[in-house]
């Protein structure tokens, strides 16, 4: 925990949606980058973009070669050696359409979903791997947890 942390988090919204409230997001980001980041850290900047489908594939596919759309991608920036205390983490891209249909199929709301995938993104930035071992896949659902639960339960 790093109550200390200053956050600076650019939120930019490409599909002009109106259900998932900029303000909030940014506030409980803050309160997520707080819990997972280290005491060195005195300040720490991410990029959350939210776009659509067709624009997910085609970052998916410029940066990874992947001609498919997908939930969530993380570009990381991040380094924990050195140890240096003002850093950008790095980019979180959703896509809402994704977000929005996977709500739909499991049967919860829009903001569950949403938060998710961008606790889920942020691990990554971290450097949490969910593919690497089932050892790691379970470390990284256990944070994902414990960070939904900062945004839900306080």
């Amino acid at each position: 925990m790093n109550p200390s942390l200053s956050v600076s988090t650019h939120w930019n919204d490409e599909t002009n949606q109106t259900d998932i409230i900029p303000d909030l997001v940014l506030k409980n980001s803050e309160k997520i980058l707080q819990y997972l980041s280290p005491g060195f850290l005195k300040a720490l900047e991410l990029s959350i973009l939210l776009v659509d489908d067709a624009g997910m594939k085609t970052i998916n596919a410029e940066r990874r070669g992947k001609d498919k759309t997908t939930d969530v991608l993380s570009f990381p920036l991040y380094c924990e050696f050195p140890e240096v205390p003002v850093q950008i983490l790095g980019e979180v891209v959703i896509s809402v359409d994704t977000c929005r249909k996977q709500a739909m199929e499991i049967g919860h709301s829009l903001m569950d979903e949403f938060y998710r995938l961008l606790v889920h993104g942020i691990l990554h930035l971290f450097g949490y791997d969910h593919e690497t071992n089932e050892e790691d896949a379970k470390l990284m659902r256990k944070m994902e947890d414990e960070c939904l639960d900062l945004v839900f339960l306080r």
